[in-house]
């Protein structure tokens, strides 16, 4: 039986669309940080904000998060001449679940870190933009003459983050700081192996 040949396409419109998707995402982060309007009488500016930190805490690692997909991600496609139409897909699934970002971070800002389930939502976000975009690196070095074999980052961002997913699932109803405290570090380490290492996807 004949099967009907993949199609393939510059990676130049993918990387534009990958960046404006991430821009907007930032951009909705910032706009969530809101301060009582007006301010309640004979509060201080300084004791809301010290009072008022969850928000702040929850765009700083959903910052952190955004920036370390988009490196990886960004990493990708610079070094690939080309993208399968499976690609593409992967690529515009993986921007699907970015654009959820803001929203998970807008409800961990309104709830703090007194409700569990908020904290869960975003750490169970977090882990399936990692299954996608492990997803996507595997789909783009098949299509520019890669090994079966899995490279480096795709076997962390399909096994090992989906794994510290369930982990700060299961650490949200014990202990909720840290639940975005370990995607805070683990973000920061994943930008600093990438930014100090020849590459990547070795």
């Amino acid at each position: 039986m004949r099967t009907m040949a993949r199609r393939f396409y510059p990676p130049e419109r993918l990387a534009a669309l990958t960046d404006g998707i991430f821009a907007v995402a930032l951009t909705l982060l910032v706009l969530e940080l809101k301060l009582p309007d007006p301010p309640p009488a004979g509060v201080s500016l300084q004791e809301i904000l010290t009072t008022d930190w969850h928000p702040f805490f929850g765009w700083l690692i959903s910052v952190i998060v955004l920036a370390r997909f988009w490196m990886i991600q960004h990493d990708t496609a610079s070094t690939i001449k080309r993208c399968s139409s499976r690609t593409v897909l992967i690529n515009f699934i993986f921007l699907a679940t970015i654009s959820l970002i803001p929203f998970t971070a807008h409800l961990v800002g309104i709830y703090e870190l007194a409700e569990p389930l908020a904290l869960q939502l975003f750490a169970a976000l977090v882990g399936l933009n990692a299954l996608i975009l492990g997803w996507f690196v595997w789909s783009a070095e098949m299509d520019n003459g890669g090994t079966t074999v899995w490279s480096k980052s795709v076997v962390h961002h399909l096994a090992v983050v989906p794994i510290l997913a369930v982990v700060t699932i299961i650490l949200a109803g014990i202990a909720p700081a840290w639940t975005l405290a370990v995607w805070g570090v683990e973000s920061v380490a994943v930008v600093v192996v990438l930014l100090t290492s020849g590459d990547s996807r070795e």
